[in-house]
């Protein structure tokens, strides 16, 4: 865990667990972003490519989603949230996240385009996110408990 500063407000980056991390890397899984717009309101879309890059990054690529990735540039300016859900039978994990930066070249983006070029897929960029919350959304006891 790290401590970043965003907008004067200090934030404690969260490790997501290896759980939460198989769910995001897992194919099979339905992985939503909900973002938000400038005038508030709410985009929800599915996004196959959205992944745990590492325990503390969430990595997607930004292919044809061009009112995410406007809400994704508002949100970095005015320090907004981003919530990331993943979902498989019946495991669900949401994920409160800060947009960290987008990237259109580098080691990150060659990874995601290497996985998008075997699916006949290029992206524009890549967004990176800072996990601040893990909740456990799966169905019983546990469910909209913080991890």
């Amino acid at each position: 865990m790290h401590v970043v500063q965003w907008h004067q407000v200090i934030i404690t980056v969260k490790e997501l667990p290896k759980k939460v991390q198989d769910l995001f890397n897992d194919d099979q899984a339905v992985k939503v972003l909900a973002t938000q717009a400038k005038n508030g309101m709410l985009h929800a879309v599915p996004l196959g490519s959205l992944r745990a890059l590492a325990p503390n990054t969430l990595i997607f690529a930004n292919i044809l989603a061009k009112e995410t990735h406007a809400n994704m540039e508002e949100t970095l300016k005015r320090g907004g949230w981003v919530s990331a859900l993943a979902i498989k039978g019946g495991e669900a994990y949401q994920v409160r996240c800060k947009a960290k930066t987008y990237m259109t070249s580098g080691p990150a983006y060659d990874r995601m385009s290497e996985v998008l070029k075997a699916r006949g897929m290029t992206a524009a960029g890549v967004w990176l996110l800072e996990p601040i919350e893990v909740i456990n959304q799966s169905p019983g006891p546990n469910a909209g408990k913080p991890m």
